[in-house]
Protein backbone atom coordinates (compact mmCIF):
# COMPACT_ATOMS: atom_id res chain seq x y z
CA UNK A 1 0.00 0.00 0.00
CA UNK A 2 1.75 3.61 -0.97
CA UNK A 3 1.79 6.06 0.86
CA UNK A 4 -0.77 8.52 -1.23
CA UNK A 5 -3.28 5.74 -0.24
CA UNK A 6 -2.92 6.00 2.99
CA UNK A 7 -3.44 9.22 3.23
CA UNK A 8 -6.39 8.94 1.45
CA UNK A 9 -7.76 6.50 3.57
CA UNK A 10 -6.88 8.71 7.24
CA UNK A 11 -8.34 11.55 5.30
CA UNK A 12 -11.54 9.95 4.33
CA UNK A 13 -11.75 8.41 8.62
CA UNK A 14 -10.70 11.64 10.17
CA UNK A 15 -12.83 14.44 8.66
CA UNK A 16 -16.00 12.75 8.47
CA UNK A 17 -17.94 15.65 8.79
CA UNK A 18 -16.32 17.19 5.83
CA UNK A 19 -17.98 14.29 3.75
CA UNK A 20 -21.34 15.04 4.94
CA UNK A 21 -24.41 14.50 2.88
CA UNK A 22 -24.44 18.44 2.12
CA UNK A 23 -21.20 18.51 0.11
CA UNK A 24 -18.16 15.82 -0.97
CA UNK A 25 -16.27 19.27 -1.84
CA UNK A 26 -16.56 22.84 -2.37
CA UNK A 27 -15.61 25.27 -4.98
CA UNK A 28 -11.88 26.92 -4.44
CA UNK A 29 -12.21 30.18 -2.94
CA UNK A 30 -11.73 33.18 -4.47
CA UNK A 31 -7.97 33.63 -3.18
CA UNK A 32 -8.18 29.87 -4.95
CA UNK A 33 -9.31 29.68 -8.00
CA UNK A 34 -7.48 31.11 -11.09
CA UNK A 35 -8.69 34.17 -12.80
CA UNK A 36 -10.15 33.48 -16.38
CA UNK A 37 -9.17 36.14 -18.80
CA UNK A 38 -11.36 34.03 -21.71
CA UNK A 39 -15.27 33.47 -21.74
CA UNK A 40 -15.75 30.63 -19.02
CA UNK A 41 -15.90 27.76 -20.74
CA UNK A 42 -17.69 25.53 -18.17
CA UNK A 43 -20.27 25.25 -15.60
CA UNK A 44 -18.97 25.01 -11.88
CA UNK A 45 -20.24 22.13 -9.90
CA UNK A 46 -22.80 25.17 -7.94
CA UNK A 47 -24.16 26.30 -11.04
CA UNK A 48 -24.69 22.48 -12.32
CA UNK A 49 -26.08 21.93 -8.88
CA UNK A 50 -28.49 25.01 -9.56
CA UNK A 51 -29.89 23.54 -13.18
CA UNK A 52 -30.79 20.70 -11.60
CA UNK A 53 -32.36 21.33 -8.10
CA UNK A 54 -35.56 19.91 -8.90
CA UNK A 55 -33.48 16.03 -9.18
CA UNK A 56 -32.67 16.70 -5.67
CA UNK A 57 -33.13 13.73 -3.91
CA UNK A 58 -35.01 14.33 -0.29
CA UNK A 59 -34.72 10.35 1.50
CA UNK A 60 -32.27 10.90 4.04
CA UNK A 61 -31.30 7.28 4.05
CA UNK A 62 -30.34 6.96 0.30
CA UNK A 63 -28.47 10.44 0.72
CA UNK A 64 -26.29 8.36 3.49
CA UNK A 65 -25.77 5.71 1.41
CA UNK A 66 -24.59 7.55 -1.65
CA UNK A 67 -21.42 9.70 0.14
CA UNK A 68 -20.42 5.82 2.03
CA UNK A 69 -20.73 4.27 -1.11
CA UNK A 70 -18.61 7.22 -3.16
CA UNK A 71 -15.97 7.59 -0.23
CA UNK A 72 -14.94 3.91 -0.94
CA UNK A 73 -15.39 4.71 -4.51
CA UNK A 74 -13.04 7.60 -3.67
CA UNK A 75 -10.40 5.26 -2.33
CA UNK A 76 -10.50 2.78 -4.92
CA UNK A 77 -10.48 5.05 -7.27
CA UNK A 78 -6.59 6.55 -5.39
CA UNK A 79 -5.59 2.92 -4.84
CA UNK A 80 -6.20 1.71 -8.72
CA UNK A 81 -4.47 5.71 -9.91
CA UNK A 82 -1.50 4.89 -7.76
CA UNK A 83 -0.61 1.14 -7.59
CA UNK A 84 2.09 -0.80 -9.56
CA UNK A 85 0.77 -4.41 -8.21
CA UNK A 86 0.23 -6.17 -11.56
CA UNK A 87 -0.92 -3.19 -13.94
CA UNK A 88 1.26 -3.86 -17.08
CA UNK A 89 3.10 -1.08 -18.83
CA UNK A 90 1.34 -1.43 -22.59
CA UNK A 91 2.98 2.08 -23.47
CA UNK A 92 5.28 4.66 -22.42
CA UNK A 93 6.79 7.74 -23.64
CA UNK A 94 9.80 8.98 -21.57
CA UNK A 95 9.61 12.31 -23.84
CA UNK A 96 5.90 13.01 -23.81
CA UNK A 97 5.63 12.05 -20.00
CA UNK A 98 2.92 9.46 -21.21
CA UNK A 99 2.46 6.12 -20.22
CA UNK A 100 -0.46 2.92 -20.64
CA UNK A 101 -0.86 0.81 -18.26
CA UNK A 102 -3.76 -2.25 -17.88
CA UNK A 103 -4.53 -4.80 -15.08
CA UNK A 104 -7.03 -7.84 -15.37
CA UNK A 105 -8.79 -8.95 -12.12
CA UNK A 106 -10.46 -12.06 -11.06
CA UNK A 107 -13.60 -12.31 -12.86
CA UNK A 108 -12.01 -10.71 -16.31
CA UNK A 109 -12.40 -7.50 -14.95
CA UNK A 110 -10.07 -4.97 -16.43
CA UNK A 111 -8.97 -1.68 -15.40
CA UNK A 112 -7.16 0.19 -17.86
CA UNK A 113 -4.80 3.42 -16.74
CA UNK A 114 -3.50 6.54 -18.53
CA UNK A 115 -1.11 8.91 -17.08
CA UNK A 116 0.03 11.87 -17.93
CA UNK A 117 1.18 15.67 -17.49
CA UNK A 118 -0.27 18.53 -18.84
CA UNK A 119 1.94 20.96 -19.19
CA UNK A 120 0.37 23.93 -17.66
CA UNK A 121 -0.22 24.33 -13.62
CA UNK A 122 -1.98 27.19 -13.93
CA UNK A 123 -5.14 25.96 -15.10
CA UNK A 124 -5.48 23.07 -12.49
CA UNK A 125 -9.04 24.58 -11.85
CA UNK A 126 -10.86 24.72 -14.62
CA UNK A 127 -9.66 21.30 -15.49
CA UNK A 128 -11.61 19.93 -12.61
CA UNK A 129 -14.52 21.99 -13.84
CA UNK A 130 -14.23 21.33 -17.23
CA UNK A 131 -13.59 17.34 -16.09
CA UNK A 132 -16.77 17.03 -14.12
CA UNK A 133 -19.20 19.34 -16.47
CA UNK A 134 -21.78 16.64 -18.06
CA UNK A 135 -22.63 18.98 -21.08
CA UNK A 136 -18.48 18.73 -22.07
CA UNK A 137 -18.39 14.86 -21.09
CA UNK A 138 -18.28 14.24 -25.41
CA UNK A 139 -15.37 16.17 -25.40
CA UNK A 140 -13.16 13.52 -23.08
CA UNK A 141 -14.93 10.27 -24.23
CA UNK A 142 -13.87 8.04 -26.98
CA UNK A 143 -17.27 8.45 -29.80
CA UNK A 144 -19.83 9.84 -29.00
CA UNK A 145 -20.93 10.29 -25.70
CA UNK A 146 -24.32 12.38 -24.11
CA UNK A 147 -24.28 12.44 -19.81
CA UNK A 148 -27.36 13.34 -18.33
CA UNK A 149 -27.94 13.72 -14.54
CA UNK A 150 -30.69 12.18 -13.15
CA UNK A 151 -30.59 12.33 -9.45
CA UNK A 152 -28.74 15.11 -7.13
CA UNK A 153 -27.52 14.53 -3.40
CA UNK A 154 -25.29 17.70 -3.55
CA UNK A 155 -23.35 19.84 -5.77
CA UNK A 156 -20.71 17.53 -5.55
CA UNK A 157 -22.70 14.12 -5.81
CA UNK A 158 -25.16 12.84 -8.28
CA UNK A 159 -26.17 10.02 -10.27
CA UNK A 160 -25.31 10.41 -13.82
CA UNK A 161 -26.79 8.56 -17.26
CA UNK A 162 -23.93 8.00 -20.02
CA UNK A 163 -24.92 6.92 -23.49
CA UNK A 164 -22.79 6.36 -26.17
CA UNK A 165 -21.61 4.82 -29.20
CA UNK A 166 -18.42 4.13 -30.66
CA UNK A 167 -16.74 5.62 -33.67
CA UNK A 168 -16.62 2.48 -35.46
CA UNK A 169 -20.71 2.19 -35.13
CA UNK A 170 -22.58 -0.58 -33.34
CA UNK A 171 -26.18 -0.12 -30.84
CA UNK A 172 -26.43 2.64 -28.54
CA UNK A 173 -24.89 1.68 -24.88
CA UNK A 174 -25.39 3.52 -21.40
CA UNK A 175 -24.99 2.79 -17.72
CA UNK A 176 -26.35 4.67 -14.73
CA UNK A 177 -23.65 5.26 -12.53
CA UNK A 178 -22.72 7.43 -9.11
CA UNK A 179 -20.32 10.70 -9.73
CA UNK A 180 -18.74 12.56 -6.98
CA UNK A 181 -16.01 15.04 -7.06
CA UNK A 182 -13.74 15.20 -3.76
CA UNK A 183 -11.09 18.10 -3.15
CA UNK A 184 -8.19 16.30 -1.25
CA UNK A 185 -6.08 19.25 -0.77
CA UNK A 186 -5.66 22.30 -2.79
CA UNK A 187 -3.63 20.81 -4.83
CA UNK A 188 -5.01 17.32 -5.48
CA UNK A 189 -8.52 16.18 -6.52
CA UNK A 190 -10.54 13.50 -7.51
CA UNK A 191 -13.75 12.42 -9.64
CA UNK A 192 -14.86 8.81 -9.49
CA UNK A 193 -18.26 7.36 -10.93
CA UNK A 194 -19.63 4.11 -9.70
CA UNK A 195 -22.26 2.49 -10.91
CA UNK A 196 -24.75 0.69 -8.45
CA UNK A 197 -27.71 -1.41 -8.30
CA UNK A 198 -29.89 0.30 -9.77
CA UNK A 199 -32.67 -0.75 -11.51
CA UNK A 200 -34.16 1.28 -14.60
CA UNK A 201 -36.48 -1.48 -15.87
CA UNK A 202 -34.03 -2.74 -18.75
CA UNK A 203 -35.82 -6.23 -20.08
CA UNK A 204 -32.05 -7.23 -20.19
CA UNK A 205 -31.59 -10.97 -17.84
CA UNK A 206 -28.32 -10.33 -17.18
CA UNK A 207 -27.12 -10.15 -13.36
CA UNK A 208 -24.99 -6.81 -13.38
CA UNK A 209 -22.69 -6.76 -11.01
CA UNK A 210 -20.24 -3.66 -9.91
CA UNK A 211 -16.56 -6.32 -9.47
CA UNK A 212 -14.33 -3.38 -8.00
CA UNK A 213 -16.43 -2.11 -5.61
CA UNK A 214 -18.79 -4.89 -3.60
CA UNK A 215 -20.84 -2.50 -1.33
CA UNK A 216 -22.18 -0.71 -5.05
CA UNK A 217 -24.26 -4.34 -5.38
CA UNK A 218 -26.41 -3.00 -1.71
CA UNK A 219 -26.85 0.37 -3.28
CA UNK A 220 -30.35 -0.38 -4.44
CA UNK A 221 -32.76 2.64 -5.91
CA UNK A 222 -35.10 2.47 -8.70
CA UNK A 223 -34.83 5.31 -11.84
CA UNK A 224 -37.80 6.00 -14.08
CA UNK A 225 -36.10 5.68 -17.08
CA UNK A 226 -37.18 6.16 -20.94
CA UNK A 227 -38.23 3.99 -23.42
CA UNK A 228 -35.49 3.50 -25.30
CA UNK A 229 -34.14 1.47 -21.50
CA UNK A 230 -37.22 -0.34 -20.69
CA UNK A 231 -37.89 -1.29 -24.41
CA UNK A 232 -34.42 -2.74 -24.41
CA UNK A 233 -33.27 -0.85 -27.40
CA UNK A 234 -30.12 0.61 -25.78
CA UNK A 235 -27.47 -1.82 -24.46
CA UNK A 236 -27.03 -1.86 -21.13
CA UNK A 237 -23.46 -1.87 -19.55
CA UNK A 238 -22.19 -1.25 -16.13
CA UNK A 239 -19.04 0.89 -15.00
CA UNK A 240 -17.40 -0.91 -11.79
CA UNK A 241 -15.21 2.13 -11.98
CA UNK A 242 -13.75 5.22 -13.78
CA UNK A 243 -12.46 8.65 -13.01
CA UNK A 244 -9.57 11.02 -12.04
CA UNK A 245 -7.00 11.72 -10.06
CA UNK A 246 -5.75 15.47 -10.58
CA UNK A 247 -2.77 17.15 -8.93
CA UNK A 248 -1.11 20.38 -9.67
CA UNK A 249 2.68 19.81 -9.76
CA UNK A 250 4.97 23.14 -9.89
CA UNK A 251 5.17 23.62 -13.55
CA UNK A 252 2.25 21.09 -14.78
CA UNK A 253 -0.92 19.41 -13.82
CA UNK A 254 -0.49 15.82 -13.28
CA UNK A 255 -3.47 14.12 -14.59
CA UNK A 256 -4.78 10.12 -14.18
CA UNK A 257 -7.37 8.79 -15.40
CA UNK A 258 -8.78 5.08 -15.07
CA UNK A 259 -11.86 3.19 -16.65
CA UNK A 260 -13.41 -0.62 -16.16
CA UNK A 261 -16.39 -0.70 -18.15
CA UNK A 262 -18.15 -4.33 -18.06
CA UNK A 263 -18.89 -5.21 -21.90
CA UNK A 264 -16.93 -1.95 -23.36
CA UNK A 265 -13.33 -1.61 -23.43
CA UNK A 266 -11.57 2.11 -24.32
CA UNK A 267 -9.13 2.80 -26.90
CA UNK A 268 -7.09 5.10 -24.37
CA UNK A 269 -4.05 5.39 -27.12
CA UNK A 270 -6.36 7.83 -28.89
CA UNK A 271 -5.54 9.92 -26.56
CA UNK A 272 -9.25 11.70 -26.13
CA UNK A 273 -8.06 13.46 -22.69
CA UNK A 274 -5.30 15.36 -23.44
CA UNK A 275 -6.79 16.80 -27.11
CA UNK A 276 -10.02 17.61 -24.92
CA UNK A 277 -8.16 19.94 -23.09
CA UNK A 278 -5.69 21.31 -25.54
CA UNK A 279 -8.99 22.46 -27.61
CA UNK A 280 -10.56 24.07 -24.58
CA UNK A 281 -7.49 25.88 -23.68
CA UNK A 282 -6.13 26.95 -27.69
CA UNK A 283 -2.92 25.04 -27.20
CA UNK A 284 -1.00 24.84 -30.58
CA UNK A 285 0.62 21.62 -31.43
CA UNK A 286 4.36 22.75 -31.71
CA UNK A 287 4.25 23.26 -27.89
CA UNK A 288 2.37 20.11 -27.29
CA UNK A 289 2.60 16.91 -28.97
CA UNK A 290 -0.24 15.26 -29.93
CA UNK A 291 -0.42 12.27 -32.44
CA UNK A 292 -2.64 12.28 -35.15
Amino acid sequence: MNKFYIQIVFFLLSVSVYLNNKTLATEPGPGIATKIKSKKKYSTSEEIYEKNKDLLCTNPNEITNAVKLMNEAVINLAYHATSKDDYGLSKWSLHYNRSFSKKKLEGNTVVQRIHFQFDDPNNYNEIINLLWDPALANNFNNGSVKRKIIRVYNPNLVIIRQRYKSSGGGPQKYFYALAARVDISEEKTIIVMASANINDHHPSEKEYKNTIIESANLFKIDIDSNIFIRKGIWKKTFLNIAGYLIEKREWYTDITYLESIDGHTSNLDNLFIEKGLNKFFHYNKKWLYVPG
